[in-house]
């Protein structure tokens, strides 16, 4: 069983090493110019770039804050967002591995169960891929023959993609919905879970499925405040989504406003069914592929870089931020 971990996480490495190292040949050619584009960035577009980071993390808090008004009604918008920023934070510094427990000890501290805080932090993922899932397909509805005159490839393997993360998303929900399907597959689960850290994996899925459930109870119950919530997702989606647009439309003015959207739309589903640590790698590269060929390599790279500043290291600013402060009021108290 050692050695199959092992092997797994060499695996992980591989991949992620090879996504880098695909990365850094699509841009290495081209690396003095997207210096020097990123050099030639307006102080008004880097400015915009960082408003929208902060708006998607405050539409993110409002969607938390709809997603547990059935357990608390004390918890705020600015709460919900500071648990995005706080497990940023923790993606960057554990690479990953504890973000979910960062989230889950950010809603305990808030005097939300751990259980449901679990299941928060998994329908908040959900939520992500729904909203990402939903821009996808109604892109491809109305713009298919546009992209599949550019790329058939590209169509064929985000409709592989949107089947796989609609699999996965309906398979959490009906299992946790379905107290003995759930049952069914744990044992089933055992059956073939012979080592310890395998039987420790499938009781930990049990559990986060169980806190998926409790959240899905309160939210399903409010049909009003679940639309509003799924609402609340595709806007928070909606201010990233927009940010490859107004990063190219200087240089690119024939690139429309939708067919951006729906091309990063492309990218998130695309991307999230490969295996990376905290998405790193994977997006870079699938980010690349697809955006290349519509606006060349040093334009995709810079507009990646702005991107990813909104996304990844902007969350990490704030939540870094916020941990300074909190340690800093407990080190107060103890005093």
């Amino acid at each position: 069983m050692k050695s199959l971990v092992l092997s797994k996480d060499f695996l992980k490495g591989i991949l992620f090493t090879s996504f880098i190292a695909l990365v850094l040949y699509y841009l290495w050619p081209s690396f003095g110019d997207i210096f020097l584009e990123l050099k030639e960035i307006s102080f008004i577009l880097l400015l915009l770039v960082s408003l929208l980071g902060i708006l998607y993390q405050y539409f993110e808090g409002q969607m938390v804050k709809e997603t547990v008004h059935s357990f608390t009604k004390e918890f705020s918008a600015f709460d919900g967002m500071f648990a995005s920023c706080y497990s940023a934070f923790y993606r960057v510094v554990t690479f990953g591995a504890g973000t979910i427990f960062a989230e889950i000890n950010f809603y305990h501290r808030k005097k939300i169960p751990v259980s449901q805080g679990v299941g928060v932090a998994i329908f908040r993922f959900m939520l992500f891929k729904t909203a990402a899932l939903s821009i996808a397909i109604l892109g491809l509805i109305f713009h298919f023959t546009y992209f599949y005159q550019m790329s058939s490839q590209m169509v064929w393997f985000t409709l592989l993609a949107i089947i796989v993360n609609f699999l996965i998303n309906g398979i959490l929900m009906v299992t946790a919905l379905n107290t003995k399907l759930q049952v069914l597959l744990v044992r089933f689960s055992h059956r073939f879970a012979k080592g310890e850290k395998a039987r420790k994996f499938v009781d930990q899925t049990n559990l986060q499925i169980n806190g998926l459930r409790k959240t899905l109870k309160g939210v399903l119950k409010d049909k009003e405040r679940l639309c509003f919530i799924y609402f609340w997702s595709i806007v928070k989606a909606l201010t990233w989504f927009i940010l490859p647009y107004l990063c190219l439309i200087g240089d690119h003015p024939d690139l429309s406003l939708v067919k951006s959207i729906i091309l990063i739309s492309f990218v998130t589903v695309l991307s999230g069914i490969i295996p990376s640590p905290a998405g790193i790698g994977s997006f870079e590269f699938v980010y690349l592929l697809i955006f290349r060929p519509y606006v060349g390599t040093v334009d995709a790279a810079s507009s990646l870089l702005l991107y990813r500043f909104a996304s990844f290291i902007l969350p990490f600013l704030i939540g870094l931020i916020y941990v300074i402060v909190t340690k800093k009021e407990v080190i107060k108290n103890h005093h």
